[in-house]
């Protein structure tokens, strides 16, 4: 199965430059070695014949395939007709790496297996950064779709000169890839991650109630232990745990967004009491409430 290239956001991908090619009969795709750019081809008609890294892919109408920078890629055989294809060239600026595909289903959705830091854990103001999936090689749900946008984006390229054509681009571009992101997601979520989501889903709903494993379970159809057993894999902690964490995150909110007292703030994340709260808090974030909240004032000297 052709990998799978992952990578982090933010940043999100750059749009540099796209257009479109007709090969003639016996014509090839070029073979290129570390351009540094990623190349995606969409083929409209006929079939493009290439290869990387030994190999190789027959990119025939409806599908597309996506080139990475530091590789080699090569054609391995002429064009049998006449084959029109789009290309389009972007750059990832932050990190990204390529799996195979059965190792990034096994991983789908397991915070143990990133880099990237559980959001509950991040400061308040923190951008969360998360992972998205492009297949190296796919056929397109949508393939008429994907080509009206790079067609856009093609046209815009006349008028590059001006700043508004060129962030319509990058917006553009998102949709380019959020359809081919998309293509990897029609089987759908692991049952493990799906439990796991249901949950987090039922405590962000329900946080500020006392927590229930039993309620927990009946509330979304699975038994407390499994549930365990999937958000340990997926958040890499215990619903438990998850949930202290989302409160603690809520009342970082409420400490920097509004003047209320420690205490009130306590009753409204789901703390029975306001010293327990201070002290999973200071114990979390290595100091108090009332600490946490004065390092963001300002005061006149």
């Amino acid at each position: 199965m052709p990998p799978i290239i992952e990578f982090t956001a933010p940043p999100l991908p750059h749009y540099i430059v796209s257009g479109s090619s007709l090969v003639p009969i016996g014509g090839k795709h070029p073979s290129r070695f570390n351009i540094g750019v990623f190349d995606l081809l969409v083929v409209t008609k006929g079939c493009l014949y290439v290869g990387e890294e030994g190999r190789d892919y027959e990119i025939t109408e409806g599908h597309a395939m996506i080139l990475r920078p530091d590789s080699h890629h090569y054609a391995y055989e002429g064009c049998r007709e006449e084959t029109m294809h789009h290309w389009l060239h972007f750059q990832i600026l932050g990190e990204w790496r390529v799996m195979e595909e059965e190792v990034y289903r096994q991983n789908l959705g397991n915070y143990s297996s990133r880099d990237n830091a559980n959001p509950l854990c991040l400061p308040a103001y923190s951008p969360t950064s998360y992972t998205v999936p492009l297949p190296q090689f796919t056929k397109l749900a949508q393939p008429q779709k994907l080509v009206d946008v790079m067609n856009e984006l093609i046209e815009l390229g006349h008028s590059i000169h001006l700043d508004s054509v060129r962030l319509k681009q990058q917006v553009l571009f998102q949709e380019v890839i959020m359809q081919l992101s998309a293509a990897i997601g029609r089987d759908g979520p692991s049952p493990q991650s799906a439990c796991a989501e249901r949950a987090a889903s039922y405590l962000r709903e329900h946080f500020r109630e006392p927590f229930s494993a039993k309620a927990l379970g009946e509330s979304i159809n699975f038994h407390p232990v499994y549930i365990a057993r999937c958000m340990q894999k997926v958040y890499g902690c215990s619903p438990a745990v998850y949930l202290l964490r989302l409160r603690i995150q809520q009342a970082k909110l409420l400490l920097l967004q509004t003047d209320l007292n420690v205490e009130l703030i306590a009753e409204k994340v789901g703390f029975n009491q306001a010293a327990y709260f201070t002290a999973c808090f200071t114990k979390m974030e290595g100091l108090s409430p009332r600490k946490y909240r004065q390092r963001f004032i300002w005061t006149k000297e």
